[in-house]
């Protein structure tokens, strides 16, 4: 049964009044037990679809998601710590970050957070260039075409397509050497017509076409705003780094990496190449030993990580994004009495594995609760934690199990600044922890307002004052989570950075409610929002749509954002993934 007219009439005139404050929301479900819920079309809207809006009861303020008492609260006693009291709005963040005076030293960045704030330590391996008089901006090298200037390598780059690069190449007639290779700014490399990028692993001689593979030393960088160096190393006998120089590495959007490639003083040395697949290769060499729980920076795909010390026995972890993977040397097992195919994780059932290469790897999916899965999220990682328990070979009598405690850092943040420690949940001796890949996201533009119909990769052309449906997904196996639209915007160029941007979503709202409309987000991992185009400029040029993500903890935080006639900071606990882009569009002129 619907709400009589003359209520809705009320609520109506109380929005435009400004005195309560409604939400736009994927469902009634999402409003508060002290707000009514409306199906509404936003003024200008020319899409026939309706959305609901969550408006405070009379006597209650807040964003409709929640509500609170406007005479019991207004001493502010509702609000939690690091939150202050508004009479319109309710409850809503402290930036202590944006005070006359910063909580942070001098030296340490201040990074807000919902009730509260965090003191980041500035990046040092940053690699800053100098053009002309002065320094380019952080992520630019200075590019030389007709003059030297400041520019993006991702958009000034050679490509480097040798199939002999291969690491899969073992055959070598005639051994290649890039000391002849006349090496200047920067380089793609590819494999065929797949991206492909530098190993991070020892190869051994005698392969990708020459006699000494070189090969990177640390793992590639995981901000696509930076350039950092990076050691290279040939590995040629039985060294693996018989010789080694720096390059400089930048991610670039799109998932690639540029290189800024060196000539080898000597031969024969060549950089090699590999295609990261879906599987993650297990380095067959002694790795060195660990003396505290591995962390690294994360990858775009899972990668292995090895310890000596901790359980006592060789161990490996692999942090994939569906499945977790702890991998145990069957020899030292056996020689220690113990049973290598006895093991169960928290819970007893569970217990799969498979054997591979002598090393016995029991998985568990990627969940939180699988298995006696926990899983924690702070503001920039989500971390999975469980324990491994390996028997005796006798169950003669009870002995205790030989326990291999094991953490997975996944980021929630794209930026984040990998040399803050994050504290892993499960504060165990002897511990083992690796990173996981970013969550991929991908965005498509629809044929009509129910989404369900995408237009094909390429140049698609509307005409002026056409509604584009832009819809948002990101592959996660994690229902915890859900995908919140940050910031859309178009450009006339692909580069996401390119500073002439023209606003859609700004702050997780519309930027301009009569021609932009939020249909989900924070809902879901799926995000979707409408959007009237006209002419930029006054000229008829490609338009690319761009738009930066967070991913939200809905156990944790109200995840779908607060829009209202005013921009408040949102207090869910989300963080910034990476920018994605679809495009170009190209805008038909309208029919006389």
């Amino acid at each position: 049964m619907g709400l009589p007219a003359g209520l809705i009439l009320a609520l109506i005139l109380q929005i435009l009044s400004g005195s309560t404050s409604g939400t736009i929301a994927s469902s009634c479900d999402s409003c508060d037990d002290e707000a009514n819920c409306l199906k509404t079309r936003e003024r200008g809207d020319s899409f026939t679809s309706q959305a609901y809006s969550c408006v405070c009861q009379d006597g209650f303020v807040g964003d409709g998601l929640t509500c609170y008492d406007a005479k019991l609260c207004s001493d502010s006693s509702c609000c939690s710590q690091g939150y202050q009291w508004t009479p319109d709005m309710g409850c809503v963040d402290t930036d202590e970050c944006s005070l006359s005076e910063s909580p942070c030293t001098p030296r340490q960045v201040c990074r807000n957070t919902p009730g509260s704030f965090a003191c980041l330590e500035p990046s040092t391996q940053t690699v800053l260039f100098h053009c002309g008089r002065s320094d380019c901006p952080r992520g630019m090298d200075c590019i030389d075409d007709h003059d030297s200037r400041c520019a993006d390598p991702c958009d000034h780059y050679t490509k480097l397509n040798d199939e002999w690069r291969s690491t899969n190449n073992t055959v070598i007639n005639r051994p290649r050497c890039d000391r002849d290779i006349r090496w200047k700014g920067w380089y793609r490399m590819y494999l065929g017509r797949e991206s492909a990028q530098l190993p991070e692993r020892c190869l051994g001689s005698h392969r990708c076409g020459t006699d000494a593979p070189m090969w990177m030393t640390k793992a590639h960088p995981t901000e696509s705003d930076e350039i950092v160096n990076r050691k290279v190393c040939a590995a040629f006998e039985d060294d693996c780094c018989s010789y080694d120089t720096d390059i400089q590495v930048k991610l670039c959007p799109g998932n690639f990496y540029v290189y800024k490639l060196v000539k080898p003083s000597t031969c024969y040395l060549a950089y090699c190449a590999e295609v990261k697949g879906p599987a993650p290769e297990v380095v067959p060499t002694t790795p060195e030993p660990i003396t505290e729980p591995l962390t690294h920076a994360p990858d775009t795909t899972p990668e292995t990580f090895s310890s000596t010390e901790g359980p006592n026995h060789p161990s490996q972890l692999i942090c994939g994004r569906e499945t977790l993977q702890v991998g145990l040397d069957v020899d030292s097992l056996t020689s220690s009495g113990l049973n290598p195919l006895s093991g169960n994780l928290a819970t007893l059932n569970c217990s799969q594995f498979t054997v591979r290469d002598n090393v016995v790897w029991y998985e568990v999916e990627t969940r939180a609760g699988v298995c006696g899965n926990t899983l924690k999220t702070n503001s920039t990682h989500a971390i999975y934690s469980n324990s491994l328990f390996i028997y005796p070979k006798s169950n003669s009598s009870f002995v205790h199990p030989l326990s291999v405690p094991f953490t997975c850092v996944f980021p929630l943040d794209t930026h984040s600044n990998m040399d803050v420690a994050v504290r892993p949940f499960l504060e165990l001796k002897g511990a083992i922890t690796g990173s996981g890949s970013r969550a991929k996201a991908s965005m498509s533009l629809f044929h009509n307002s129910s989404f369900s119909e995408k237009y094909p990769a390429g140049l698609v052309t509307l005409p002026v004052g056409s509604p584009l449906y832009v819809g948002v997904s990101v592959e996660e196996t994690d229902p915890s989570f859900a995908v919140v639209l940050e910031d859309c915007y178009a450009t006339h160029l692909s580069n996401p950075h390119n500073p002439e941007q023209y606003p859609l979503i700004h702050s997780k709202c519309p930027a301009d409610r009569r021609q932009v409309s939020v249909v989900e987000s924070g809902a879901s991992l799926r995000a979707r929002f409408s959007s009237l185009f006209f002419l930029l400029q006054h000229e008829y040029r490609d338009l690319y749509l761009h738009c930066s993500l967070s991913l939200c903890d809905r156990r944790t935080s109200s995840c779908v954002p607060p829009c209202t006639h005013r921009n408040y900071r949102s207090v869910s606990n989300s963080e910034h993934l990476e920018t994605i882009t679809v495009g170009p569009i190209l805008w038909e002129k309208a029919t006389e």
